[in-house]
Parts: C-alpha cells; sequence; structure tokens
C-alpha cells in the first residue's frame, strides 16, 4: 500500500466519525470563540449559537442532536485553549 492510498482510508474513516455537520459545528464553536478577541462578547458566542441553534432545530425538526452540541462546545473550548497559549484571552470587561 503506498502513501496515497493510505492517505485516503484514513480519510474514509475520519470522514465515518466526523461527518461534514459534526465538523461544521466544531469550526463554528472555534470560529465565533476566536472572534472573541476582536469583540469579547464573542467568547461566549460559540457555545450560545451552538445552543441556540439545537434549540432551533428542535423546535422547527423536532431533533435535538447531543453530538452537534457538544462538538460546538469542544470547538469553543479548544479555540479558548489556543487564546490562552498565546496569551490572546482577554476576559477584562
Amino acid at each position: 500500500m503506498n502513501l496515497l492510498q493510505w492517505y485516503q482510508r484514513a480519510a474514509v474513516v475520519v470522514m465515518r466519525i466526523f461527518r461534514w455537520d459534526l465538523q461544521l459545528h466544531f469550526f463554528w464553536g472555534f470560529i465565533l470563540t476566536l472572534l472573541g478577541v476582536y469583540w469579547p462578547p464573542f467568547y461566549a458566542s460559540g457555545i450560545t449559537v451552538t445552543i441556540v441553534k439545537e434549540g432551533l432545530d428542535l423546535w422547527s425538526k423536532k431533533l435535538w442532536s447531543w453530538d452537534d452540541v457538544w462538538l460546538g462546545i469542544i470547538g469553543s473550548l479548544v479555540s479558548m485553549g489556543y487564546l490562552y497559549s498565546q496569551g490572546l484571552l482577554l476576559l477584562e470587561m
């Protein structure tokens, strides 16, 4: 098996575990929280928007997805960890 075939198999496994919609929720939480550098209320926006979006899904589709919620929260926490490690997490409001 060459490198390309190994990469293609690894990609299939990753896509089975982390579907596109889960990746969307992760990066949604990550990017919105990352924007807190420019405007501090955005620090909480990744988690807030994730919860509000799932509430709207529950209301409109009668479906609550814990996978979406957890990946949005994890994305926000990873973003906060990154900002903290870079000394950019400004919590003085």
